[in-house]
């Protein structure tokens, strides 16, 4: 066990989320969340919106509750107390049940990373300190649809997909450089846009040694969208979350580690049930992509070559707005797109040929599932990954093989013929465990 984290559970037995506030000021709404750790470590993180419509502010706070709720894992983490006392709003049994499941699962890899075993009941306990409960809104909302973008291949696709469709508008926390291009890519002349301010106080306390790792930011995304979704009055929160994404990474401590678990169908579905039960009825919570693999969104983000220079799936470089080219997301995206792509377009969007990299030889083994963990990132599955190298190997005719597929065809030359097959398969899957509506399961299966 973390000594660590024994010793910081036994120095602060209680998590408080205390509370929030709200402020409008000219054309913002500004709320602010407190989380107190101890006398002296109280986090205030932050959520602006700019929104110049008037509205009656009292009525969101059953979402900024459940907003505060996701977000206090962030800060939880950092000592893992063995308490969380909620004072801001009263939670039943059954919400209980759902945070439970949200808050365990969601810290799965944190769990791994940090080599803490232990079980849900074990982690944390909650205490109830309030009787203010929140009642679900009941506004009538118009049948369109916000559309969460991150600057990725996936919400490339969904933006294109569904642009002709209905009055829908883009969402997007947090802008950088690939969101707004993949927006304007794809011809939406307006989104929405959001800003999330973390407290610094946790990066100190990072730096001192505290405890840091992965938390479930999609089921952030999740509550923040429906703030969205009600305050410009659309029905649909429509994700872009692939049926890959429900494969796990690791076994530890009793449960499947899944760096993707609030990503998962399983999560999606629990997150879908709570917000139409709490907050509001009509708020229809789903992924669009969710019945397709990877290697079929792939296909689709290939026909779309206006995206191309934009794109971003590279957290390492995220903040620069580039491909690093040394991490298992930048070599997964590169694989699962060869297939359909010509090696030098390939080429001029990473800047090199990945495929042809020895230095990542050791993350394409994990990509591959030659070994017992998957690379902790939102990567496909490792069939789909050996269909599409693959397929990628079939389209060289006449040319030497970059270094890796070499590798990989060499290994795996007695799979080949079964791998192709998996490619067929794939490419023509639909899963029907989805939450798509007949019209929306209508727009995506008419185009595969």
């Amino acid at each position: 066990m973390n000594l660590k984290y024994n010793s910081l559970r036994t120095k602060f037995p209680t998590f408080i989320y205390e509370g929030f506030s709200y402020i409008r000021e000219n054309s913002t709404i500004r709320i602010t969340f407190q989380f107190i750790q101890s006398t002296d470590i109280i986090f205030n993180p932050e959520l602006i919106i700019p929104f110049d419509k008037n509205i009656d502010i009292e009525d969101l706070e059953v979402i900024i509750f459940n907003i505060g709720m996701i977000e206090l894992i962030s800060y939880y983490k950092a000592c893992c107390s063995p308490k969380i006392v909620i004072k801001a709003g009263y939670l039943n049994e059954k919400q209980l049940n759902f945070w439970n499941t949200i808050y365990f699962n969601g810290l799965g890899e944190f769990l791994y990373t940090n080599q803490i075993e232990t079980t849900p009941d074990e982690l944390f306990n909650f205490k109830i300190d309030s009787d203010r409960i929140f009642k679900p809104l009941d506004s009538k909302l118009d049948d369109d649809c916000i559309i969460p973008v991150g600057g990725g291949k996936d919400s490339v696709v969904t933006l294109e997909l569904l642009k002709n469709e209905s009055n829908n508008i883009p969402f997007i926390l947090n802008p950088r450089d690939a969101s707004i291009d993949s927006v304007k890519s794809a011809g939406y002349k307006d989104h929405i846009a959001f800003q999330r301010k973390l407290d610094t106080k946790l990066f100190e306390l990072n730096k001192e040694g505290y405890l840091n790792g992965h938390t479930p930011f999609s089921a952030l995304l999740a509550f923040i969208s429906t703030l969205a979704a009600f305050l410009y009055k659309k029905k649909n929160i429509v994700l872009s979350n692939e049926n890959s994404a429900s494969e796990g990474n690791v076994q530890f401590s009793g449960i499947e580690v899944n760096h993707q678990y609030s990503k998962s169908f399983e999560a999606e579905k629990a997150l879908h049930d709570y917000i139409s039960e709490y907050i509001h009825p009509e708020i229809n919570y789903f992924s669009f992509l969710r019945p397709i693999y990877e290697l079929k969104i792939a296909e689709f983000f290939s026909k779309y070559k206006d995206h191309f220079s934009g794109f971003r799936s590279c957290n390492v470089g995220s903040k620069k707005n580039i491909w690093c080219c040394n991490c298992p997301k930048c070599l997964f995206t590169y694989i699962i797109l060869a297939p359909f792509i010509p090696k030098q377009e390939m080429v001029n969007i990473f800047g090199e040929d990945l495929l042809n990299k020895k230095e990542l030889e050791g993350e394409f083994i994990k990509l591959l599932g030659d070994t017992d963990i998957k690379p902790f990132e939102c990567v496909g599955t490792h069939r789909e990954i050996k269909a599409a190298l693959a397929k990628t190997i079939v389209n060289y005719t006449g040319e030497e093989l970059p270094y890796l597929l070499k590798s990989f065809s060499e290994k795996y030359s007695s799979e080949f013929e079964k791998m192709l097959m998996d490619y067929d398969i794939l490419i023509k899957f639909y899963s029907r465990e989805n939450l798509l509506n007949e019209k929306f399961n209508n727009i995506l299966f008419g185009k595969m």
